[in-house]
């Protein structure tokens, strides 16, 4: 037998009493029958608790008519939510009960939606739309369940989820979980927001992701509704903005941090402080006779030179951050140095490592370095001031040198601060 295509066809009515405010005072066994709930899971609870998110405006205008004309039956149809979370349409006509002012009859009738019904087609159009687009999509009521989702979202997560928004992001970093919860309270309050968190998905691993939370209100502005999130994975674009970030801050040919990175770093550690007295330690490091070697072995012999004293300046100073500066210099920071003696320590143990002899393809080199070291214990401290001292000591280090060389002696290792 067909179904007449004029009007729902009526299956199962049933009865329930509501406050003027809409919560539901009483409701009758048929009700609680179809729906699969127990009574004390609805008693007390608003009406629209139980409604489609898309349903709310609908809904709320409907008990409005109800309210300037108490007593003339308001007839509506709209989605409500079983105890399996499914949604069935429903005719609910509400009427003032006469023999109480302060309640209101509803009556439910459970319909079967023609298929030419215009809502039903739209929701079909978007629903095509939502699948074709190239993010996860999630539909979630006031009460985070999931009214919705596209399949493109499982693809993003990894994971089917479960009937509740905290079911589908279970895998999230535990380190993100404040900013989602966040998210979460600021969008359902109305303000939409935008985040980036972490989840972990079963084939892939790590992945970061984007997520956008819209609010969804009704037209006639009855609260919030529900939300709109849209999931994308963008651990590509963080690993290439990443990457990009690093080669700004990076020497191509040393690995090293280059000018600006090195003073970058440098301000953070001055400003950061290190309790217990311990400062910062600046050593600026010059080779002597590249221009030598260079010009006798060639430029590539040059570059490996540059390349190879960069490595043992990483080696040999620990936690330390090296950057070059230009040419041959190089600048060491490191944090945490309790007093200049351990900084010229430091600046000593740099220098020996550097001088040591090396083999650039020619023959062993034996490259010479002159060290400079500059110390601070004070947060406000200049940086440009610091660096200015441990080059100014590199260069009286290097006079020295080349006057105990012209004088006969073995040149000495101590840098001067």
């Amino acid at each position: 037998m067909s179904l007449p295509k004029d009007k729902p066809v009526t299956v199962v009515p049933g009865r329930m009493r509501k406050n003027l405010t809409g919560v539901i005072v009483e409701v009758d066994e048929l009700v609680l029958g179809v729906l699969g709930f127990a009574r004390e899971d609805m008693l007390g609870r608003r009406s629209t608790e139980f409604l489609h998110p898309e349903d709310h405006e609908q809904a709320f205008s409907s008990w409005v008519r109800l309210l300037a004309q108490p007593h003339v039956p308001c007839t509506t149809q709209v989605r409500h939510r079983n105890a399996a979370g499914r949604w069935l349409w429903l005719e609910v006509t509400n009427v003032a009960d006469r023999a109480d002012p302060e309640s209101v009859l509803t009556e439910l009738t459970l319909i079967d939606r023609p298929v030419d019904d215009r809502t039903s087609v739209s929701s079909h159009l978007l629903r095509h739309l939502a699948e074709a687009l190239p993010f996860g999509i999630a539909q979630i009521d006031s009460d985070r369940r999931i009214v919705f989702r596209n399949g493109k979202l499982k693809e993003v997560t990894g994971h089917e989820g479960g009937e509740s928004l905290s079911d589908l992001l279970a895998d999230l970093l535990p380190a993100d979980l404040p900013a989602l919860e966040g998210a979460v309270s600021s969008v359902l309050a109305g303000d939409d927001t935008e985040i980036e968190v972490s989840l972990t998905h079963p084939g892939r691993g790590v992945r970061r992701c984007n997520m956008i939370l819209s609010a969804l209100t009704g037209r006639s502005g009855y609260g919030t509704t529900g939300a709109l999130l849209c999931v994308s994975d963008i651990t590509e674009d963080v690993r290439e903005r990443a990457e990009i970030a690093r080669r700004a801050a990076h020497d191509s040919l040393t690995g090293c941090l280059n000018r600006a990175g090195i003073h970058e770093v440098l301000q953070e550690a001055v400003g950061a402080g290190v309790p217990g007295g311990a400062g910062v330690a600046v050593i600026f490091v010059d080779l002597d006779r590249f221009k030598e070697i260079n010009d006798t072995y060639g430029h590539s012999a040059g570059d490996r030179l540059l390349a190879a004293v960069a490595d043992r300046l990483r080696r040999n100073s620990r936690a330390a951050a090296v950057g070059r500066l230009g040419g041959d210099e190089f600048l060491i920071v490191a944090s945490g140095v309790s007093s200049p003696q351990q900084a010229e320590q430091l600046g000593r143990r740099l220098g020996r490592a550097v001088r040591r002899p090396m083999n650039l393809g020619s023959g062993p080199v034996r490259p010479g370095a002159s060290v400079g070291v500059a110390w601070s214990d004070d947060p406000a401290a200049d940086s440009t001031a610091l660096i200015a001292r441990a080059d100014a000591a590199m260069y009286e280090n290097k006079r020295r040198r080349r006057a105990q060389v012209r004088a006969g002696h073995t040149s000495a290792d101590r840098p001067h601060r």
